[in-house]
């Protein structure tokens, strides 16, 4: 793989579907995918103390009915415990699904939200002269997508059409069918800024923003 979230075909896959959606209407598509959206470091803490804590009441429970550890020095059952911790962070760490269980919906929400908006920018989406641009924004380890049309987009196109599409996709994906279900997305988004009115000038051929799939890794 050419990246670890698509194969090289999946990205020439991607980045033609945003040329089918731009030829359809004067929108420049913007798509971006992260691995996640933070790091959210203070799950591994939290699930450092967690592990930590069901160390030191193992170690308790076995102490008080057995002599198993009856001799054990004291340092080594700190050192137990410590283990135990970082047991447990390199756990949160390495398995999506435990890293999410220590972080609460809106957090993730938040997050997203936050790194999109900041994609916006870095990204140049506003940088269109007719304000047209839109981000296509895709976090996995969040599971959630977020589009964000600049202004002269926002004033024409309803929000809840962009929610019609992002359930669309979230529904493919989760069906497995990632490629395809990005690739109808963005045809979509390039749909339903023809049927809006946001159209090309017939002798402008340029591409305002480079048809590229970045990965915000």
């Amino acid at each position: 793989m050419s990246h670890a979230l698509f194969t090289q075909e999946e990205l020439i896959r991607i980045k033609n579907a945003v040329a089918e959606a731009e030829q359809l209407s004067g929108g420049e598509i913007v798509p971006v995918f992260s691995r996640q959206s933070s790091w959210y470091e203070h799950t591994l803490w939290r699930a450092g103390a967690l592990f930590a804590l069901l160390t030191a009441i193992v170690l308790t429970i076995v102490y008080l009915s057995s002599d198993i550890l009856l001799w054990l020095p004291p340092y080594l059952w700190l050192l137990i415990c410590i283990t135990g911790g970082t047991a447990g962070a390199t756990v949160a760490e390495s398995l999506p699904f435990v890293k999410r269980f220590f972080i609460s919906h809106e957090s993730l929400q938040q997050q997203v939200e936050a790194r999109a908006q900041q994609l916006f920018v870095e990204q140049s989406v506003s940088h269109t002269e007719q304000r047209t641009g839109i981000l296509l924004y895709i976090s996995f380890f969040e599971k959630h997508a977020l589009i964000l049309p600049d202004m002269g987009i926002s004033e024409v196109v309803n929000h809840e059409i962009w929610e019609d599409i992002l359930q669309k996709l979230v529904s493919t994906m989760k069906d497995g069918q990632h490629t395809t279900a990005i690739c109808n997305a963005i045809v979509s988004c390039g749909r339903v800024l023809a049927e809006s009115g946001i159209q090309k000038a017939e002798d402008d051929d340029e591409n305002e923003l480079p048809d590229e799939i970045h990965i915000d890794e």
